[in-house]
């Protein structure tokens, strides 16, 4: 018992003294972070997709609102690929896989220089039943999940790049 304990302590002062801060802790960086990450404006993103990542990355990056005046500017560019995964007896794909590949760029002020750039990715999976309408929301759904676990992504990276 004594022994987990010494390895337990001395776990944690090495990791206190090799200068590890948690993200989301209390320390002053995260009001750093969270400065930072309220004067970035988010480029509209197209089609139906990018609309749901553009609404999730606004609702993490600046929940107050739009910033007045912006210090970054974040463009994100989507592609989205399905691929069939399971076959049935009858030589018919029954289960497929979306995904969303985003790659995105924090530009300064003027929208020219690139000041961090990064990729996020999320898969998605959905069955196909014999209901074409079970089918269209199953994909929506897939579609609407992998979105956001996208956006979640983006607002990761970012916050940790700032955080430097």
């Amino acid at each position: 018992m004594l022994y987990r304990l010494t390895i337990i302590l001395a776990v944690l002062t090495a990791v206190a003294g090799c200068g590890f801060q948690p993200l989301y802790g209390s320390q002053t960086t995260n009001a750093k972070v969270t400065v930072s990450l309220e004067q970035t404006y988010v480029l509209p993103i197209e089609d139906r997709v990018g609309q749901i990542v553009r609404n999730q990355l606004l609702d993490k990056i600046s929940p107050k609102g739009l910033p007045s005046r912006a210090t970054y500017q974040l463009s994100v560019t989507l592609r989205e690929q399905k691929q069939g995964l399971a076959i049935d007896t009858t030589d018919s794909t029954n289960r497929y896989n979306l995904t969303i590949f985003a790659k995105y760029k924090l530009l300064d002020t003027t929208g020219k220089k690139t000041i961090y750039a990064g990729s996020a990715q999320s898969i998605a999976s959905y069955n196909i039943v014999s209901s074409d309408f079970a089918n269209l929301a199953a994909e929506k759904n897939a579609r609407k999940r992998s979105a956001i676990v996208v956006s979640e992504e983006i607002h990761r990276q970012l916050s940790v790049f700032l955080s430097r």
